[in-house]
């Protein structure tokens, strides 16, 4: 894919529009300890004005490898994007939507639809000279109280680390004290592909060994927080509504500030089930794709919780339509986060907007590789994500480190393995 223009923050001419001429892609190898996924995938669009902006495509929920999903980002934009003016969102959007008797939000067309929206946006700020979050309607707060995963330690056999009480608190008081006063944990495996749970495929029932450890494990974390932090819990979908409920009432005495997607997302119902029987919050969108689907939830008072990702829904536009109907039913959101710098870089610009934003998700500290694939690092500080005095998202994609980064076929391949296998 060739670069067609080099990317400038230079502002579009008063009255008039840019139109975008081009773009290049980038499918670049997270280095380990592989914070965030394996492999991230951005978008640069290219003006005729000589304005660039950059974007994010979440890859963590899609079946293809990375390089192949490069090639559908690059199609896309020739086919949808090039020739249209960067400030024609919406009919970008909904031209996307619409085409080839689809008319519905499949995670990879969203995805990538959300890497454009966001790059379009970035040039937006930049041709204006303003903060995408001066664009999306100003600032209720200067900075974004973020959470984290608990995660083991470097080093630490995972097996090892969660039957170890003592261990888990240690942990959950380390991160604590750099700051953090929301922690999430799955006391759960994950389970993807044909993984098993004692011979059930998701959703599964939980046994009572695996309910005992979520608990120990619960109970270690808010031994040691006290009410210093709060305490997510996430499930990724995996439970039965009845087995989520099962779950649900182990937990409820350590008082988590919600329960995540606790039954797969294709049955908002089954989801209200369990809300009406537990105290817990329920948080559920990461795995959803559009506004419709949000609109569902609400309808069927499935979750008090929106945790919508920009880099899954269509980008900033229509996390900004999802986070309004939330807050029209009192509901709250929590943006998921998971993936490159600019996916973080963008949610903040959102973040910094929302009136009923209730926390958003992080992935520690923003340090290594978030750090060096920018031209200027992401500035956390003591639990919060603050903006930086730049137009656009604020941040610029560094394209030497993500062209010395890119992925191989070799790396694309051994990523998807562990992926798509028990």
């Amino acid at each position: 894919m060739e670069r067609t223009a080099a990317p400038s923050l230079g502002r579009v001419p008063a009255g008039r529009s840019a139109t975008v001429t081009g773009a290049e892609v980038f499918a670049v190898a997270n280095p380990e300890p592989r914070v965030g996924g394996p492999a991230w995938l951005f978008v640069r669009l290219d003006t005729d004005a000589g304005v660039s902006g950059y974007g994010e495509i979440f890859t963590s929920s899609l079946f293809t490898r990375p390089l192949t999903t490069a090639r559908i980002v690059a199609e896309f934009v020739a086919d949808f994007v090039v020739g249209r003016r960067a400030a024609d969102r919406e009919l970008i959007y909904l031209s996307a939507y619409n085409s080839h008797y689809s008319h519905a939000g499949d995670m990879l067309k969203t995805a990538v639809m959300s890497g454009v929206d966001i790059a379009l946006w970035d040039i937006a700020g930049k041709s204006a000279g303003l903060p995408v979050c001066d664009l999306l309607g100003g600032r209720m707060r200067e900075s974004v109280r973020m959470y984290t995963y608990l995660t083991s330690p470097a080093g630490a056999g995972d097996r090892e680390f969660w039957t170890d009480e003592t261990a888990v608190g240690e942990r959950a008081n380390e991160l604590a004290s750099q700051g953090f006063t929301g922690l999430k944990v799955d006391p759960l495996p994950l389970l993807t592909g044909l993984s098993r749970h004692a011979g059930q495929y998701a959703p599964v029932e939980p046994t009572l060994g695996a309910l005992d450890r979520a608990e120990s494990v619960a109970a270690a974390i808010r031994g040691a927080l006290g009410s210093r932090a709060d305490l997510m819990i996430g499930s990724h979908g995996q439970f039965t509504a009845a087995g989520a409920v099962r779950f649900a009432r182990r937990l409820e005495r350590f008082q988590p500030l919600w329960l995540e997607e606790p039954v797969p997302p294709e049955r908002p119902e089954e989801m209200a089930r369990v809300a009406r029987a537990t105290t817990i919050p329920v948080a559920a969108g990461e795995r959803l794709t559009s506004k419709w689907q949000f609109a569902a939830l609400a309808r069927a008072r499935a979750a008090a919780i929106f945790n919508f990702d920009v880099t899954q829904v269509g980008g900033l536009t229509e996390a900004k339509k999802i986070a309004a109907l939330a807050e029209a039913d009192f509901l709250q959101v929590t943006p998921h986060v998971y993936g490159g710098p600019l996916a973080a870089a963008a949610s903040c610009q959102l973040a910094l907007t929302l009136p009923n934003l209730l926390i958003m998700e992080g992935n520690g500290t923003y340090g290594g590789a978030y750090a060096e694939l920018l031209d200027t690092p992401l500035d956390w500080a003591a639990g919060y994500l603050s903006p930086p005095d730049r137009p656009g998202i604020g941040h610029d994609l560094d394209e030497r480190v993500a062209r010395r980064w890119a992925v191989s076929a070799d790396d694309a391949f051994q990523y998807m393995q562990h992926l798509a296998r028990p």
